[in-house]
């Protein structure tokens, strides 16, 4: 008898380590589950995006404040085959980014036409187009005259969900709209000389001047 309660006994001292032990798992486990993800969300930029075709740096103003990741789409090729239409969407939690490019043997709308038919109309140099508040892009038509078609035009189109606006006066609407004109200059400048376009080196630096229209859109 004696036997065999030393041998199915367990000592005071046991018991309190076991508990100790019980306790520390559950607060290791708590604390897991409760500490901060920032650094694992963090938002960053890569160095080229689009496939290469622009710097992550001169996004950083349109993402700024972002978390999650960077998710990116492309479609026929972007920046490839410009006669496709290609498009290159770039987007996190908050904000969207959006590239398209057309390849244009005529050329397009003239500033009178684009004057008579939106709000806000924009120039960047030889380049002409105008600012769309309903869908919250900028456009422009680059001169990039071959041989052969001297009246070809590269058809830019750059968007910007926070620079959709009904109100221009909203509270954020001024700042998204200028981050958009810069981007999209220097999204010009960039694909006018990708493309070998004669004359990109005409294209200033800065953003598109935006100047009021007389039409609706």
């Amino acid at each position: 008898m004696d036997d065999v309660r030393k041998g199915s006994g367990i000592r005071p001292g046991k018991y309190i380590i076991l508990a100790v032990a019980v306790v520390v798992v559950i607060v290791t486990s708590v604390t897991w589950w409760l500490w901060p993800t920032s650094e694992e969300e963090e938002f960053t930029l890569p160095a080229k995006v689009c496939r290469g075709a622009f710097s992550g740096r001169a996004l950083d103003s349109l993402f700024e404040k972002e978390t999650g990741k960077l998710r990116t789409h492309i479609y026929r090729d972007f920046p490839d085959s410009p006669g496709e239409h290609p498009v290159c969407e770039l987007s996190a939690d908050v904000n969207k980014v959006a590239f398209r490019v057309e390849k244009r043997s005529e050329g397009g709308e003239s500033r009178e036409e684009l004057k008579a038919e939106y709000k806000h109309v924009g120039e960047l140099g030889p380049a002409h187009g105008a600012y769309s508040r309903s869908s919250g892009t900028i456009s422009l038509y680059i001169p990039c005259p071959a041989e052969e078609k001297p009246h070809l035009e590269i058809f830019v189109n750059v968007g910007f969900n926070a620079a959709q606006i009904d109100d221009v006066h909203a509270k954020g609407a001024k700042k998204a709209v200028r981050k958009l004109a810069h981007l999209t200059g220097y999204t010009a400048r960039t694909l006018a000389h990708k493309y070998q376009c004669e004359g990109a080196d005409e294209l200033p630096d800065g953003p598109v001047q935006l100047r009021a229209g007389d039409g609706k859109l």
